[in-house]
């Protein structure tokens, strides 16, 4: 079924923008953002943004930019967009030509706060930490000093098919692996009498992709493997492990049992297209996976539960985006910047990110989700209670990257490893130990 932001939840909204618009200078109920300034001087700020300013993501925040510039008219925020990454990141804050607001991945900041590339705000937000998970905070964390406000993000959790489901007499999501795995067979049936399944349980990737590591990490960090442990001061791979093996041989086990056929040549992008068509009743992906069935007019209904839980329990791949400041910002911009991360991590404009994203149907759409854990009361999750389960899974996370030089290890070894194990090529004990290996000697150089 269809959906879309209910009428309750637009209101909602309309009302908030209305009343925090209307030339009031008192500010928002939370942060009091608003200026007071009464000798017309502005200060002109940048903030860049992880994905292009003209897409409907940079739409999107740039919304809520302009509800920032209504409540404080003192401060112009100019937006940019394709933030950059790891050490074209350091390399442009070094440089001095870094905006004043930089929207950075979590693991930017764990690697990049200690090169001295991030202005500390402990002193301004610490006081903040109770409205985020533990878990959550503590990405934002590097030698204790706070170096990026949580600001939107996702987790990864299992969508599934209603429709498929109850077709099959299923009641209830698997919340466990060995009920994934019963409830993926009972799912992958042959539905057109051709002698062969046409209907498969879940989609999983086994393309050499990116896409492979999170699927797999998920599973691994379930079984309670880790990536890489720290060892006399010095980092080493760890995955190679008897949790690591088992996790890799359950996935592969689930992608050839109850995936399509074809599916060690797709990754989360054709996982999602399987999922709208009807081809498989389950996947795992962030919000934006209920969107795109919304968007493509899907008949079926979507159900959102949280990951099944492995030997050592629920872990999901989590991403949030912080809001940094990079080193040298100073005077009024400084104030200026921080008075604008105040106002995008209050309560009232975290709302604004479930608005969504405008799409080609002039419609709206999440895209991510808000990662303050103070959420669950607003119109849209009372509405929409199914994204209220990718806020749960904050507080589970694993670390995709938990060391900057697992960025090569990935893109050289741990992809083609993983895709030569899910083929058969390989075992999985011979390509966890391919890894250890090879990204040990990445790691080590």
């Amino acid at each position: 079924m269809k959906k879309k932001l209910g009428v309750i939840a637009m209101v909602a909204i309309m009302a908030f923008m209305t009343a925090c618009g209307g030339g009031s200078k008192s500010g928002t109920a939370e942060g009091n953002t608003a200026s007071n300034n009464s000798d017309g001087k502005v200060t002109n700020i940048s903030m860049q943004i992880a994905w292009a300013s003209d897409s409907g993501r940079g739409v999107a925040i740039r919304e809520m930019l302009d509800q920032f510039e209504k409540e404080n008219p003192d401060v112009k925020v100019e937006m940019l967009g394709g933030v950059q990454y790891g050490s074209k990141l350091l390399t442009q804050i070094l440089s001095g030509k870094a905006p004043e607001v930089l929207q950075v991945n979590y693991g930017d900041v764990q690697s990049l706060a200690p090169e001295g590339a991030f202005i500390d705000l402990s002193g301004d937000f610490m006081a903040d930490k109770d409205n985020y998970a533990p878990e959550i905070w503590d990405l934002s964390v590097s030698d204790g000093k706070l170096y990026g406000m949580p600001w939107l993000g996702h987790s990864i959790q299992l969508i599934y098919n209603k429709t498929m489901f109850e077709k099959a007499g299923i009641t209830s999501p698997p919340t466990t692996w060995d009920e994934l795995y019963e409830v993926a067979k009972k799912l992958t049936v042959d539905t057109n009498g051709d002698g062969k399944p046409d209907q498969y349980g879940i989609g999983l990737s086994g393309k050499q992709s990116p896409d492979i590591t999170w699927m797999y990490g998920m599973f691994a960090a379930q079984a309670g493997a880790e990536l890489v442990k720290e060892n006399n001061g010095k980092y080493e791979v760890a995955i190679n492990s008897p949790e690591g093996q088992q996790a890799l041989e359950f996935y592969t086990k689930l992608l050839k049992e109850t995936s399509p056929p074809d599916s060690l040549n797709k990754d989360g992008g054709a996982i999602m297209a399987d999922f709208r068509n009807g081809v498989v009743a389950m996947e795992l992906q962030g919000p934006w996976g209920v969107s795109d069935v919304w968007k493509s007019g899907s008949s079926f209904e979507t159900g959102v539960a949280e990951v099944p839980a492995g030997p050592a329990g629920k872990a999901t791949e989590v991403t949030a985006y912080l809001l940094s400041m990079p080193n040298g910002v100073e005077g009024e911009k400084l104030e200026a910047s921080k008075k604008l991360i105040k106002y995008l991590s209050s309560k009232p404009a975290q709302e604004l990110i479930m608005k969504g994203e405008k799409s080609e149907d002039g419609n709206y759409y999440p895209f991510r989700i808000p990662i303050r854990k103070d959420m669950a009361d607003m119109q849209y999750f009372k509405e929409h209670p199914e994204f209220l389960v990718f806020q749960e899974g904050l507080k589970y996370p694993f670390t995709l990257f938990p060391i900057p030089e697992w960025s090569q290890v990935s893109d050289e070894v741990y992809q083609n490893a993983l895709n030569q194990v899910v083929s058969g090529r390989i075992s999985a004990a011979e390509g966890l130990k391919m890894v250890q290996d090879k990204g040990n000697a990445i790691i080590q150089k």
